[in-house]
């Protein structure tokens, strides 16, 4: 896939991709317009021909060829890929095309498979009861027949007959969790008495399947397939394929959480809409609807289960740069219950939303408040926790602000508090020495400036790497430092520095450190990498001392060995010493 990649790179030029959708105008040597991907009236969208990559200044998206058409058209890295392949009419490598058909293969057995259920729920004579709890759920039968709902027998072993008769799809069929292998080696089928609810990915492709009990005493009430080749929960909403187009239109999408949320807002016509299934919220979730959507209204249950989700949804939402907005339902309620009783037309629905609406902050910081009314201070370090790795200047501003407003502070040293390096509360997880120390403000400019120059000058590769560079990179673990490593690996294979962006993950890294102003001296920049490297690597040495000398004094070692370490100790503090000597 890499190489591909580096093809696809090659063959088109993104000024040209990016004008099919974007009406570009020269400024100096590069192109701007209105970014695609936000609503704006002056230009912040760039486009570099040189480097060929963009960057909007408005929104931060930015990227390649490849993550630019990903974007567009809604497709994952993998699709984006072989699609432009296809319309260039690259030849694309055998290992490739297996994998492809393999994918097509599985795609193609899930789909029979939701059509096979969604069959049973109007023929088969055990299914009454299903359509009757489809119906009193309020689905009419055209939207049960929209998103090919369907229906399990009692019988368990119906979907396992049905595939008998092809090995290869029984075989596809136990790959996606349809099906499973029991203890007298036989096979039964996942769902059980169950609504049926398949699972398309971003293209209209079912990949999964989620089945909803029909008897309370079934547990759980939700079954999901597991993830396979196809369906990677992380990276699906469900709804997607059929919302996206509202939801652009819209410029606006309501986030919920279950299959019947999602039902009954488009049942009542809000088809903006969207919802995770089988898994909470993820960052990959947010990047999606990022790249279609203005603005985002969480909506979860009004229980106190569903307050915490939307704290932790607006979290994950403003460290990409959206500050959410937040539907408060009453206590008890979820979006299907609220939108079953009301009864009324969408227009109306979402008037009734619109008074229950917050703004992220404001429901963030009423949230800790009132769980923590005999403690503000620990309220206060909860919020900050919330709203800590916020990139985008302007909206920690932002957050500062009304922080500030809402709690009596000051604004000043709300804003320190959100700069601070976050700290993970979670116990299971231990934190090496040298991860703590990672994300330091000064190491982490410095990796940023090491990162800025390999980019500019990846000739001095061999340089950096004779001064400690990989030696001092094994211990960081800070995004700079990640990405770094990428970049040397590329770098190593002959690939160029613009190869370590097929991970999406390190596009925005790499189009900010393309278009952050030129350094004013090469010399003196490398001078100071150099310097730092050197030093660093000093102190690492330092401090693995100190942690052998501690261990010889508890274990009661020999004095001389404590002290042949404590001259070690003394020798490299003078090379410290004479470093910061030489740079004065």
């Amino acid at each position: 896939m890499e190489g591909l990649f580096e093809k696809i790179k090659e063959i088109y030029d993104l000024v040209e991709v990016v004008s099919n959708y974007v009406r570009l105008k020269r400024v100096g040597k590069n192109f701007v317009g209105l970014c695609p991907f936000h609503s704006e009236k002056t230009p912040s969208f760039v486009v570099s021909p040189e480097k060929q990559i963009f960057k909007c200044f408005g929104c931060g998206e930015s990227g390649d060829v490849v993550t630019f058409y990903m974007k567009i058209k809604g497709l994952s890295f993998k699709e984006a890929i072989l699609e432009l392949a296809e319309k260039a009419g690259i030849y694309v490598e055998e290992k490739i095309f297996l994998e492809k058909r393999k994918e097509n293969e599985l795609v193609s057995l899930a789909y029979k498979v939701a059509k096979f259920y969604h069959h049973l729920l109007f023929f088969h004579p055990g299914a009454k009861e299903g359509r009757e709890y489809l119906l009193e759920r309020g689905l009419s039968e055209e939207t049960i027949k929209h998103f090919l709902l369907g229906f399990a027998p009692q019988e368990g072993r119906v979907l396992t007959s049905y595939l008998r008769t092809s090995k290869e799809e029984f075989k596809h069929a136990e790959e996606l969790g349809l099906i499973k292998q029991v203890q007298d080696g036989s096979f039964v089928d996942l769902f059980k008495f169950r609504i049926i609810f398949p699972v398309f990915n971003s293209k209209g492709e079912c990949v999964g399947f989620g089945g909803r009990a029909l008897v309370k005493e079934d547990e759980p009430k939700y079954l999901n397939t597991p993830e396979s080749k196809i369906y990677k929960k992380s990276e699906i909403l469900y709804g997607f394929y059929q919302a996206k187009e509202y939801i652009k239109k819209e410029k606006t999408c309501f986030l919920v959480e279950g299959y019947f949320d999602f039902l009954s807002f488009w049942e009542a016509g809000i088809r903006n809409t969207v919802a995770t299934c089988g898994t909470a919220l993820t960052p990959n979730h947010v990047k999606i609807l990022k790249g279609l959507s203005e603005e985002i209204l969480v909506c979860y249950d009004g229980d106190e289960a569903g307050k915490k989700a939307t704290v932790r949804a607006v979290s994950l939402f403003v460290k990409e740069g959206i500050l959410p907005k937040c539907v408060v339902l009453p206590e008890g309620e979820d979006p299907d219950s609220f939108v079953q009783k009301i009864k009324m037309n969408s227009s109306e629905i979402k008037e009734k939303i619109k008074d229950l609406t917050q703004d992220g902050i404001s429901f963030v910081a009423s949230f800790f408040q009132d769980k923590f009314k005999q403690n503000p201070s620990k309220a206060y370090q909860e919020l900050i926790e919330v709203f800590q790795g916020i990139e985008d200047p302007f909206l920690k501003k932002k957050v500062a602000k009304e922080l500030s407003f809402k709690l009596d502070l000051s604004e000043t040293e709300i804003l320190k508090s959100l700069s601070k390096k976050e700290v993970s509360k979670k116990p299971a997880i231990l934190i090496s020495s040298s991860e703590k120390n990672s994300a330091e403000p000064r190491e982490d400019s410095c990796l940023r400036m090491i990162a800025q120059y390999l980019v500019n000058y990846p000739q001095d590769l061999e340089i950096l790497e004779e001064s400690g560079l990989s030696k001092y990179l094994e211990v960081c673990v800070s995004k700079y430092a990640v990405f770094l490593k990428k970049l040397i690996e590329s770098l190593k294979k002959g690939l160029g520095e613009l190869s370590c962006v097929s991970d999406p993950e390190f596009q925005s890294i790499l189009s900010d450190l393309l278009f952050s102003p030129p350094f004013e001296s090469r010399e003196e920049v490398l001078k100071d990498i150099k310097s730092f490297l050197q030093k660093s690597l000093i102190k690492l040495e330092l401090k693995k001392l100190a942690e052998s000398i501690k261990n010889l004094e508890n274990i009661g070692a020999k004095e001389e060995k404590n002290q042949y370490l404590c001259l070690l100790k003394s020798t490299l503090l003078n090379k410290v010493c004479g470093l910061d000597k030489v740079d004065n």
